[in-house]
């Protein structure tokens, strides 16, 4: 099987198929049937979502431990501000009451056994409320440094991830992955919205994240019969199909007519935001390690259709 589909002899692939064959778990098996589709083709990052969705890769695994321990380390600090407070609260009620109780020092009520004890006594909570404080600092700042370590750790593993978070495409790690999977000829659709920044500084980045989110949507209502959209990065988003460029660039031009009916309402104020363009370019080459030459080539077509003008697929005509 892996053969067949040309997935890398991974513990997680093996798995997968182990599984898919031993039909033990039915919602994979629906799910891999549904992603071979017509062409019987399951590429690498298909097959590692795929995992992740039903059979849980290490990855996923990794970035809930660490998520589960921020939470735990922010409950663990939350009762530690809690009993310096309870602390320092009872240390404020001490020095009352023992200020109360040597009022009277000036008119000679006090005794000086009184005196000693009530001194003796004082020095004693300013030494626990000081071990109460030098406790909460020194647990915050290993508290800080062990954030600090989780954070990195949990923005790595994240990167790692192979769906991007706001739209749930594929991200461009997959994208890499798939394209250096692949072999033979195959086309790369480009598509860059146009002006997006304008679209940000004009509604804000919430609404741009709709417009984003719209936008995918279109795409992967687009893609079909073996194709895989993926966002490339910011407001770029890609294409890879295994069609020649001329049927790739006849299907680019109706994916610029699908984003130009992109339409979003803010909820909050009834603007509707629209008119939104891409500029796309189009290529065709090798996969596989000379996918990089690929990207280049489309990325130079694009750029060739902003400067023409923008809202046009590159190149015109074949």
């Amino acid at each position: 099987m892996l053969s067949k589909y040309r997935l890398p002899p991974t513990p997680e692939h093996y798995a997968l198929w182990y599984v898919y064959v031993s039909e033990e778990n039915p919602e994979l098996n629906a799910a891999v049937d549904q992603s071979l589709g017509k062409d019987d083709q399951l590429g690498p990052s298909s097959a590692a979502l795929l995992f992740q969705a039903h059979l849980g890769d290490a990855r996923w695994r990794d970035t809930q431990a660490l998520t589960a321990s921020l939470d735990a380390l922010g409950q663990e600090l939350s009762s530690t501000l809690h009993d310096t407070r309870q602390d320092t609260a009872q240390f404020q009620s001490a020095l009352r009451d023992r200020f109360g109780r040597l009022g009277g020092i000036e008119e000679g009520s006090v005794s000086l056994d009184l005196l000693l004890d009530e001194v003796r006594n004082l020095v004693k909570d300013a030494k626990l409320m000081e071990g109460s404080a030098e406790h909460l600092q020194n647990r915050l700042q290993s508290a800080e440094d062990e954030v600090n370590r989780l954070r990195e750790a949990l923005a790595k593993s994240r990167e790692e991830a192979l769906v991007d978070v706001l739209t749930g495409l594929r991200n461009r790690r997959a994208f890499d992955m798939e394209l250096e999977a692949m072999d033979g000829s195959v086309s790369l659709i480009l598509l860059d919205l146009d002006h997006f920044k304008t679209v940000n500084d004009t509604y804000g980045h919430l609404l741009g994240d709709q417009v984003l989110k719209a936008a995918a949507r279109q795409l992967s209502g687009f893609v079909r019969d073996g194709a895989l959209a993926f966002r490339f990065g910011g407001e770029e988003f890609a294409v890879l199909m295994k069609e020649p460029l001329a049927v790739a660039r006849r299907k680019a031009e109706t994916l610029r007519i699908l984003v130009s009916k992109v339409s979003v309402t803010d909820r909050r104020t009834g603007q509707k935001v629209g008119n939104i363009t891409a500029s796309i370019g189009v290529a065709e080459g090798a996969a596989g390690k000379q996918g990089l030459q690929l990207v280049g080539m489309a990325d130079k077509q694009l750029y060739e259709a902003k400067r023409l003008g923008r809202n046009r697929v590159m190149p015109m005509s074949l």
